[in-house]
Formats: C-alpha cells, sequence, structure tokens
C-alpha cells in the first residue's frame, strides 16, 4: 500500500479510484490490503470510514460534460445500475446528528448575528458566512436570513411605513396591513401579507412567491407572483418560472439543488455555507452543474460537485483549490 494515503484526507480518499473500488467491496485483493493497511494504522479507521460512507452513496445525476468519465468508472465499479436508482440525491447521515448539527448552527447564528437596535435608530440584522438567522419584525412579521446576508429597517417609523432593506438572500412570513415593501440593489418587492423569498446574491434579483401574491419592479419594468410562481431579472426584463411551494426554500433545511446553474454560483453558495475561500479557474467556473448537496458536512458537499464533473478537490483548512481531475485509467 502506498504511503500517499497516510495525508489524505476522507475527501481525498473517496476520490482515489482503488479506494472507490474497494468501498464498493469489488476487489478481493483490494479489501485484503486495505483491512492490512488498517491494522497498521488504526488511527486513520475514522478517516476512512467517513471516505466510505461518501463513495458508497454518491449518486451520479446526468452531467454531460463528464460523461466519458463516469461510465468508464461505473464500468470499472461495475455496481451502478444494481445498488441505486439514477434519481437519489442525498448523502445518508443519521437522522438525530442532523438535527442536532441544525439545532447547533441555530444557536451559533443567533450568537453571531449582529443587532443594533436603539430607540429612534435603525436597526441592522447581519449574518456571517456560515450561519443563518430568524427575526421577528415590529408587527409580527417573520424573516430567516441565509449566510452572509444583511437587513435594514426602522422600528421608529414601522407603523407608517413596513419598509426593509435586503443584501443577500432572506425568506418572509409577512402579516398582513399596510404595503410590506423590501429594497434591494436591483430593484424592490411589494406585498400585503404574503411569504417569498428574495436573492440577491451575485447581483441577481430572483424573487418566488409562495403564499399570496407580490409585486416585483425593477427599472421600470413591473410583475406580479401569485404562489408558485418565481421571477428573476434579467437585466432589460423579467424571465418568469413555476415550482413547488410545499416545503419552503430548500437552503431553509440546509439542502442545496441546482439545474444547468454555473459553478461560480454552486461554490459561491458554498463559500457562504461553509465559510470557506474556493479557488478555481474561469474555465471551470463557467461550466454549469445539475446536483445537489447538503449543508452537514463540506466533504461530502464537494464530492457531490466535483466528481461528477471529473473535478477534484484539494483542502486546507478553509481553503479549497478546484482542478481537473483527469480520466481514470489514462
Amino acid at each position: 500500500m502506498d504511503d500517499k494515503y497516510l495525508k489524505y484526507n476522507a475527501l481525498e480518499l473517496a476520490q482515489d479510484d482503488e479506494f472507490i473500488l474497494w468501498a464498493r467491496g469489488k476487489s478481493l485483493k483490494l479489501s485484503r490490503e486495505w483491512e492490512s493497511w488498517l491494522a497498521q494504522h488504526p488511527e486513520k479507521q475514522e478517516v476512512v470510514e467517513e471516505a466510505r460512507l461518501i463513495a458508497r452513496s454518491l449518486i451520479i445525476r446526468e452531467a454531460p460534460v463528464a460523461q466519458e468519465r463516469i461510465e468508464r468508472v461505473w464500468r470499472k465499479i461495475d455496481t451502478a445500475s444494481e445498488e441505486t436508482p439514477a434519481s437519489a440525491i442525498i448523502v445518508p447521515r443519521p437522522r438525530a446528528y442532523r438535527w442536532l448539527a441544525y439545532a447547533a448552527a441555530a444557536v451559533l447564528a443567533a450568537l453571531v448575528a449582529f443587532f443594533f437596535l436603539r430607540p429612534g435608530d435603525a436597526v441592522t440584522i447581519q449574518t456571517s458566512y456560515g450561519q443563518i438567522a430568524g427575526h421577528v419584525l415590529p408587527d409580527g412579521s417573520k424573516v430567516q436570513l441565509n449566510a452572509g446576508t444583511t437587513i435594514r429597517y426602522r422600528k421608529d417609523e414601522w407603523q407608517d411605513s413596513r419598509l426593509v432593506s435586503l443584501e443577500g438572500e432572506a425568506f418572509f412570513e409577512v402579516e398582513k396591513g399596510k404595503p410590506f415593501i423590501v429594497k434591494t440593489p436591483k430593484g424592490e418587492v411589494k406585498v400585503l401579507g404574503t411569504s417569498f423569498n428574495i436573492k440577491t446574491f451575485e447581483g441577481r434579483f430572483d424573487v418566488k412567491c409562495y403564499t399570496g401574491r407580490v409585486q416585483v419592479s425593477a427599472d421600470g419594468n413591473q410583475e406580479t407572483l401569485t404562489a408558485g410562481q418565481e421571477a428573476e431579472w434579467a437585466g432589460s426584463g423579467w424571465q418568469r418560472a413555476t415550482f413547488e411551494t410545499l416545503n419552503g426554500p430548500d437552503w431553509q433545511k440546509g439542502s442545496f439543488e441546482y439545474h444547468s446553474a454555473p459553478l461560480r454560483e454552486v461554490f459561491a453558495d458554498m463559500e457562504r455555507q461553509f465559510d470557506i475561500k474556493i479557488e478555481a479557474p474561469d474555465s471551470i467556473l463557467s461550466r454549469t452543474y445539475t446536483g445537489a448537496y447538503e449543508r452537514n458536512a463540506l466533504d461530502s458537499a464537494l464530492y457531490r460537485v466535483c466528481w461528477p464533473m471529473n473535478l477534484k478537490a484539494s483542502r486546507e483548512g478553509d481553503e479549497v483549490a478546484i482542478r481537473p481531475a483527469g480520466i481514470p485509467g489514462e
């Protein structure tokens, strides 16, 4: 066995082709070698078990740019069609640990969010990278802030003007009453009583209406959305779409799903959720990704995005470098 594995973390192990073969239980020779290696290095048991979970749970979604690699590796592993359905996207994790993680994150978010509140002054609420936080507005309306988000409003003027400024992403549940307005760098949203999500990261202005009715406007262009409708500002007009409203925004549940999204956007979301810095060349950032990851484990999230795209992630502390992985066997 190569001593290089002594320096590997779980993510790096899970991307090794020989390790994948062993984790899938398809090589008796490798099984003996890895068992012998673990007997010699018991301190690596935890890392190896985590890597096995990642490697054995990965399900490939459609990714045309990596199809040749996927087919070759699956032929080598010879398990894809037998073990798992192609539509599954979640890496299993014990439910108890997941809820503990979410609870801890919520407590931490409440501690690190910044509240500046003095009578007659503006209220500013800001979340750091890696945290989400909830806040109740003066009229009982609720807002949940995604990581790296800021909202501002004036408590002393709230009775006359329900006005909130937003930078980042937030989900609002608005009590009925006077018009409720959210201003963003690209435009504004106006409602009476409803629930909706606004995303403004990376210069975007995307609004999803979950209940009721909202009015969105940018550069003099207005659109009205009802439940299940979405509008994204494209610079010169609105692009509309529909979506399922049953479960609320995925980010509230720690899940992030993408459909033909630029990797630049995917990695920017990862940076906010895990409080890390990702470096990748423009040739990679411009590619599109379809798939999903959860916020419960960074290594697993990186693997689920990079592996089907024929990419390799190298992590040192809170810095991650993304590079082409090459085609196994060449």
